[in-house]
């Protein structure tokens, strides 16, 4: 397979009909026709039907786009980082990260980097730890900003000078809110919402114990963002962490911790392979507002592991 041809299916599908995308690609129909008949061939399947509105994938043409965006992704990533000159430090820096406090942190780093270097630019994927790591893998991103941060195997990992506390978000109306605390058998027959990984994992599973199983979960959230309007719908009260929302007195919400408190910590992770210019810059940068951070007192920080 070549990249143009997985260009050209990449275009067919998020133009939805082979006129608008051979419009979009500045080529001719029967052209695109062909490619697209040939790239069929070579894989001994049909991609792809059309139908009144247009053309609707198969099951194989599902799995093609899926691998065809990845291998793009990462080509023009490739041609973008050769294309520097040699001595400028630009271009971009791909960071994912889980949503948490510590992004303050990150975000300092980013306009210290641009303060310094304005060709820099950042691209930001948020995501859970388990969505997100997978794609880091691959070299889809420089940086991980990792919730519950642990070491791996040929990665660098740096703990960031901030610590993460659980808690519950509910309905201000709601027998959560009244609460100066919630211990794990306050939640028993509660209806909740919690992350993607569950409660019986990290430090809510340690905190839970055997009550892990009692917990009558009707949600799960990717990011905390949408949990917010199922807690304001009545579907449950959300475990996340402390500062994500405004939940002040005239908010509908309220943020009441859990006791004992457990927290977690979160760390920068990146591969042992030479960092590109602009990486190693942005690094530099939160290096020193770690530092700075460190001197003002923040708990938890570490150097590398």
């Amino acid at each position: 397979m070549e990249l143009r041809t997985l260009r050209y299916f990449t275009t067919v599908v998020r133009e939805g009909s082979i006129t608008a995308a051979a419009k979009s690609l500045h080529v001719t129909q029967p052209t695109l026709s062909r490619q697209l008949a040939a790239l069929e061939d070579e894989l001994g399947h049909a991609l792809y039907q059309r139908n009144r509105k247009g053309i609707e994938l198969t099951e194989q043409g599902v799995i093609l786009r899926r691998y065809a965006e990845s291998i793009l992704a990462l080509a023009d990533k490739a041609e973008e980082e050769i294309a520097l000159p040699t001595h400028s430090i630009a271009g971009k820096v791909h960071i994912a990260a889980g949503e948490t406090q510590a992004m303050e942190l990150v975000a300092e780093a980013m306009r210290r980097t641009q303060a310094l270097y304005p060709g820099i630019t950042f691209e930001l994927y948020s995501g859970t730890s388990a969505d997100l790591m997978d794609n880091f893998v691959r070299g889809f991103y420089d940086f991980f900003l990792e919730c519950e941060v642990r070491s791996h195997v040929d990665m660098h990992t740096m703990r960031l000078p901030h610590t993460d506390t659980w808690g519950i978000l509910t309905r201000r109306d709601g027998p959560l809110a009244r609460l100066g605390s919630v211990a794990p058998e306050d939640l028993v027959g509660q209806p909740l919402i919690s992350s993607r990984q569950g409660v019986k994992v990290g430090v809510l599973g340690q905190w839970l114990g055997d009550l892990a199983d009692e917990m009558d979960v009707r949600a799960t959230y990717n990011l905390p963002l949408n949990a917010k309007f199922l807690v304001r719908a009545g579907l449950g009260s959300a475990l996340t962490y402390r500062g994500l929302f405004e939940t002040n007195e005239m908010s509908d919400l309220a943020f009441v911790p859990l006791s004992p408190t457990p927290e977690s910590a979160q760390g920068i992770v990146w591969r042992k392979t030479l960092p590109t210019r602009q990486a190693q810059a942005f690094l530099d940068s939160l290096k020193g507002a770690c530092a700075e951070a460190e001197r003002e007192g923040a708990r938890g920080y570490r150097a590398p592991y």
